[in-house]
């Protein structure tokens, strides 16, 4: 969805979908998906037999098929779809495109092999790391001693990246606008489970930060109900951590009105709310394996709604598409809700390791408020230092360069995927 929107979408186009609201309603919304090219699911299961679809070319079929996500959808027309190709004459085969997201999302494996020997299967993941984990998985299959899987040709299965970095540059909403020059919101986007992002961590800090310096945060506390209130007198407005999801979580009492919960909303709601957003945060668990093996959409929501976010190095070669136009570099030292308070100018001390500290190392806690002192190490300061000069705020005119830069290497491949048919 990378071209602009006014491009008239060929009619040799077919989206075939029995889910017509969400993301395709909000598409059909601002005129990047006619209408016309909407299918119901069971019509495909006709027309990938069919060679009277195409009335400008005389029977022709169905050459290239495109799951949205393989880790369910093989499991769904897998089957079919293999029969389909094997009726089709030799010179009227097509080619199987697998969207995917998610490595260790293993069901639909067992497909592969079956596709890879009839040489018409391409992997397309939603990033790099995620390209690269099944290019090693492939090339480690293709080794194997066991001739059935040696032979199932795993090691000419092409792997391409493709980002899902949509162009929204007519979605109906207000220009950027700032409630104050601190972040005064942020969001933490995904499925509620720990697993996947450390909401635990995030609430701990919350509660670390508040109590040293809640006027910083534009919060007080209120002895009597246990919990924050706004500080009408605070410098700046009251900071908002937004959860933006689905499930069921917790929020400590003390935050009950730092933290809101955003649940289930509707395509436009959430673009809505993540466009209103300062910063973006990420908050990966280390189990959820978004740097190693599963792609998170939190990364292309952030890009494609034009908020920054709040990265770490190990996030930008994870998805190197990323730049600097369109994210904050924190070291991995200061967490995310110090880089925020940081930012907001509150106090901000390091946490205490409760660990026993050799003599003559550095010992915590420091304030990363005086990057100066003896106690801070140089390298740390530095890292620091560059993020607060920086800013936190990132222009239009960067995202606009970066998600051109995104959408160029998306249509390249695409050039590439349709020469091979």
């Amino acid at each position: 969805m990378g071209n602009p929107a006014s491009r008239q979408l060929p009619t040799s186009v077919k989206i075939y979908s029995n889910n017509k609201e969400g993301f395709i309603s909000l598409l059909q919304r601002i005129g990047m998906l006619p209408s016309d090219i909407m299918q119901s699911r069971d019509q495909f299961e006709r027309d990938i037999r069919s060679s009277n679809l195409f009335k400008d070319d005389v029977g022709a079929m169905i050459d290239l098929v495109v799951l949205g996500t393989c880790e369910v959808d093989m499991d769904n027309l897998g089957p079919d779809l293999l029969k389909a190709w094997d009726e089709r004459p030799l010179d009227k085969k097509f080619m199987l495109v697998c969207i995917v997201h998610n490595g260790h999302t293993t069901d639909w494996f067992g497909d592969i092999a079956e596709w890879s020997r009839r040489s018409a299967f391409r992997v397309v993941p939603i990033s790099d790391h995620v390209a690269d984990y099944f290019r090693d998985m492939f090339n480690i299959w293709a080794e194997s001693k066991d001739p059935a899987e040696r032979l199932s040709l795993y090691e000419y299965i092409q792997v391409d990246p493709h980002y899902s970095i949509s162009n929204f540059t007519n979605f109906p909403l207000k220009p950027k606008t700032y409630l104050a020059d601190v972040p005064c919101s942020a969001a933490l986007q995904g499925t509620y489970q720990q697993m996947r992002r450390d909401y635990a961590r995030v609430f701990k800090d919350l509660s670390r930060l508040l109590r040293e310096d809640p006027r910083g945060w534009g919060y007080q506390w209120n002895t009597r109900e246990r919990k924050y209130d706004v500080d009408k007198t605070a410098p700046h407005p009251p900071f908002v951590l937004h959860l933006v999801g689905s499930g069921e979580m917790t929020v400590p009492t003390e935050l009950q009105d730092v933290v809101v919960k955003d649940i289930n909303l509707d395509a436009v709601s959430f673009y809505k709310l993540i466009q209103s957003m300062d910063i973006i945060v990420p908050s990966f668990s280390v189990r959820g394996g978004y740097l190693f093996h599963q792609a998170s959409s939190t990364v292309h929501t952030a890009v494609m709604n034009r908020v920054p976010l709040l990265v770490t190095r190990p996030m930008l070669k994870a998805y190197p598409f990323l730049t600097a136009e369109g994210t904050i570099l924190r070291p991995m030292a200061l967490s995310e809700m110090e880089a925020i308070g940081l930012f907001r100018g509150a106090k901000v001390t390091a946490e205490v390791t409760g660990r026993e500290v050799p003599e003559g190392a550095v010992k915590p806690p420091f304030r990363f408020n005086d990057l100066s002192a003896a106690e801070m190490p140089p390298k740390l300061a530095g890292d620091v230092k560059m993020m607060l000069d920086r800013g936190w705020k990132r222009s239009d005119e960067g995202f606009e360069r970066l998600t051109r830069e995104i959408w160029e290497k998306n249509e390249n491949f695409v050039g590439r995927l349709l020469r091979d048919l």
